[in-house]
């Protein structure tokens, strides 16, 4: 009885431990996420004077390939590094959090479960989510190439869930594959 009450205990421990690490990690996310923006905010303000911004990704070059003189290069390289540093950071974050959230679903501490695990999925769906897919196709309508989706309609033409991929010249309304 008594080793029940301690083994129940050090589990509690453990999945409180496992929230205040998903709590840092996602305080350190949010941190990342406002430096972010600062320097988004930064990279894309209106210098005056009819200057353009340095911008995100614009060249810091002008049209005769010298630096222009209207932007401080080694500031807006730094801040063009950083920026690319806490997307990765940012995606890392995410990836933990969504790591860590599966892992306090059923049998893992409680809390979070995992809907891809959900019992009573339909088998028939995730085989035909998971079947390989036909080649593209150009349709004409939008003179754009589309891909058929899991359920049989169009991904890459707007109003492509209301069309049928095996036959790109009629709408579908629902009724697809």
């Amino acid at each position: 009885q008594e080793t029940k009450t301690t083994m129940a205990m050090a589990a509690e421990d453990e999945a409180a431990d496992r929230r205040r690490a998903l709590l840092s990690l996602d305080a350190r996310r949010s941190a990342l996420l406002a430096e972010s923006e600062a320097i988004v905010s930064e990279l894309t303000a209106d210098p005056g004077g009819g200057a353009a911004p340095m911008g995100i990704d614009t060249p810091l070059v002008d049209s005769g390939g010298y630096p222009r003189s209207d932007v401080d290069v080694y500031r807006a390289r730094h801040l063009r590094r950083r920026f690319k540093e806490i997307q990765t950071d940012v995606k890392a974050a995410e990836r933990e959090l969504a790591s860590g959230l599966e892992g306090l679903g059923p049998g893992g501490g409680g809390g979070i479960a995992n809907p891809s695990r959900a019992e009573g999925t339909d088998e028939s769906e995730r085989a035909r989510r998971t079947a390989p897919k036909p080649p593209p196709k150009f349709d004409a309508r939008s003179g754009r190439w589309v891909v058929r989706n899991w359920d049989g309609s169009l991904s890459g033409a707007e109003g492509g869930e209301a069309r049928s991929f095996d036959d790109l010249s009629r709408e579908s309304r629902g009724e697809l594959a």
